[in-house]
């Protein structure tokens, strides 16, 4: 497996961390391993050596002479049990007297009588075995092993010598594959993250278009997606104030020009300075005044800085105010307005802010609506309250109904300021029904016009 150069400090970091955890994981499962090994043969060898004691147990039975005891071609026999298989091997009669050892070099055996001279005390552990003649115990049987690594013969030792050299390269062997996979599992996951950061940079460098190209469904595929989501956003909010920027320059200038123009001219001498043309300047400054105040306003709504008076009321009664105050503007310009409210409909909410956002919904009605009617209604829907304001005016495009809310935004059909429009009003009708926690909305009619909606959650 190729695995490609480390590219910095953390995949460095990733790796050792990735070798040292496989090397301390190995360690840990050899040891484990070799204990429980080492336990499951020590029982083993136990297990031989029992077998082996009680077949010399038995052997020596069939061989026995009751009031002689054992040959000495019986005993002949014994080294087949003891030296031969590497153990110690001695035969104790009834009275414990040693009659046979062959723990020394050479045999010592004694038919009758007293202990074998010489013979040496077994070492534990030992395996012993009666030895029953006619349900007599006549002698006992006792086998150890010889060499010097306790339980183990020298055949033993060799088999768990290469058993442990063979469980140690595996170890080694798991360890530097679990090592190379871990630096290559550190490379692949710091790749896409210095993509990302290499991204970062170039955006703060000034490289709008700059983006990670990471997607995926794992963890670093939706990072990388948020990021460029979040870089995509960013560039948003730097274009709308760049539009919003130049759309409040625009909004100044006009009525700044014609006071301007209009002073210019009275100081020239081309208009006079009488009540009419003084009238101009003062419905120019008016107009300015009302802009910067609805600029400031809207500001301060997306800040949070307005203080709102929340209690729970009757959604029909800031409904109804705004209709009141609005309705003389309606017959003025020749409209019908019909009005549904429905009662009862309780609501958490600011009730000044409330009739505000109608009133300018009524408002953008009746501006932007030559002839007709004007409808507003109040009904329960889906546990909100629902305003509507439907008119028969000029409508609005399809493909402008996400845009009508935004600051300054007006048809191009309206982009004009016969009508006194600011562009900022239905910006904060949405701000002031957001911070209710409510939402807006707008469609056309089959019948032309359009319907502004406004949802707030009943209490």
């Amino acid at each position: 497996m190729a695995v490609p150069a480390l590219k910095g400090p953390l995949s460095r970091r990733l790796a050792l961390s990735f070798a040292a955890t496989a090397a301390l994981t190995m360690a840990l499962a050899a040891g484990i391993l070799f204990v429980v090994w080492n336990g499951q043969f020590d029982a083993y060898v136990k297990e031989n050596l029992q077998e082996t004691a009680d077949g010399a147990a038995v052997f020596l039975e069939r061989t026995y002479t009751p009031g002689q005891g054992w040959s000495l071609q019986a005993f002949s026999q014994l080294p087949r049990f003891g030296v031969f298989s590497g153990l110690a091997l001695q035969v104790l009669d009834a009275h414990g007297s040693i009659v046979y050892d062959d723990s020394e070099i050479g045999l010592k055996y004694q038919m009758m009588g007293d202990s074998v001279p010489g013979a040496r005390e077994p070492q534990d552990p030992i395996m012993a075995s009666t030895i029953e003649v006619q349900g007599v115990v006549v002698g006992l049987v006792r086998v150890w092993p010889l060499s010097s690594e306790g339980l183990l013969s020298e055949k033993d030792v060799r088999f768990q010598r290469s058993s442990t050299a063979g469980l140690l390269m595996a170890a080694v062997i798991a360890v530097v594959l679990a090592s190379l996979s871990g630096l290559w599992f550190a490379v692949t996951l710091v790749k896409p993250i210095d993509r990302i950061t290499a991204a970062a940079e170039a955006l703060r460098g000034g490289d709008r278009d700059a983006r990670s190209g990471i997607s995926g469904e794992d963890s670093i595929g939706v990072l990388g997606r948020t990021f460029d989501e979040m870089a995509d956003s960013i560039e948003a909010d730097r274009e709308m104030e760049r539009r919003l920027t130049a759309d409040v320059a625009h909004e100044l200038r006009t009525p700044l020009q014609a006071i301007q123009a209009t002073v210019e001219a009275m100081q020239d001498g081309v208009l006079p300075a009488d009540e009419e043309h003084l009238g101009v300047v003062r419905n120019e400054t008016v107009r300015l005044a009302r802009l910067t105040n609805g600029i400031l306003e809207l500001t301060r709504l997306e800040r949070g800085s307005v203080p709102m008076e929340m209690r729970l009321i009757d959604a029909a009664d800031p409904v109804r105010m705004a209709i009141d105050s609005h309705r003389a503007l309606m017959e003025a310009v020749g409209l019908t307005l019909h009005v549904d409210l429905a009662n009862g409909l309780r609501v958490q909410a600011d009730p000044d802010l409330l009739t505000q956002a109608v009133g300018n919904l009524l408002s953008n009605a009746a501006r932007y609506t030559p002839e007709g009617r004007v409808t507003v209604s109040l009904r329960h829907d889906e546990g909100c309250a629902l305003v509507e304001v439907a008119d028969t005016g000029i409508g609005i495009a399809e493909e402008d109904a996400d845009k009508v809310f935004q600051r300054f935004w007006r048809a191009d059909s309206a982009r004009h300021t016969a009508t006194g429009g600011l562009g900022i009003g239905l910006a904060l009708v949405k701000e002031i029904v957001e911070r209710h926690g409510g939402s807006v909305g707008v469609a056309g009619r089959d019948e032309g016009g359009s319907v502004f909606s406004i949802r707030i959650p009943l209490a």
